[in-house]
């Protein structure tokens, strides 16, 4: 029903904002039924077109993405990027980046990360030697205790 409200407020604000348009429509309407079934059979056609030019959009998208999930398919190493997937998470809950899982990428990047803010710490100190040390000392805590976690502070 609020369909039907909305075409009907839609037709009567086209209406008011275009009441010489509407009169001469009416008028041929009235006075020229050969001539308003020409008009109509134009509209009609217009309206054909334009269906037919969105079915050729709707299809061209359908294409673009199909030819996308391909490419991501080729680009991610034989990742599954089908069946539930999405940004390359399927529901197992593995996550794929170039055959890694998402531990050893999140692994990897913490060990990338420890050795930049190693070397910028050399760089400070003007040490410039190449010998890396561990940067905090093995703690001993009962096992009774839980989980240690170590914080630094950088400032």
């Amino acid at each position: 029903m609020n369909i039907l409200r909305i075409i009907f407020y839609g037709f009567l604000a086209f209406v008011t904002r275009h009441p010489i348009f509407v009169t001469i429509l009416v008028l041929l309407a009235i006075f020229a039924p050969i001539v308003f079934e020409v008009v109509g059979w134009i509209i009609l056609g217009i309206i054909t077109l334009l269906l037919i030019g969105l079915g050729i959009l709707a299809w061209k998208m359908y294409k673009m993405k199909r030819e996308m999930k391909k490419r991501f398919e080729q680009a991610g190493g034989g990742a599954n990027f089908s069946g539930g997937s999405f940004g390359g998470q399927n529901f197992s809950g593995h996550f794929y980046t170039g055959g890694m899982t998402l531990e050893e990428l999140v692994r990897q990047m913490q060990a990338q990360a420890d050795a930049q803010q190693r070397a910028q710490q050399q760089r400070k100190s003007g040490n410039a030697s190449s010998t890396t040390t561990s940067g905090s000392a093995q703690k001993r805590v009962s096992d009774q205790v839980g989980d240690y976690v170590d914080f630094e502070e950088v400032e």
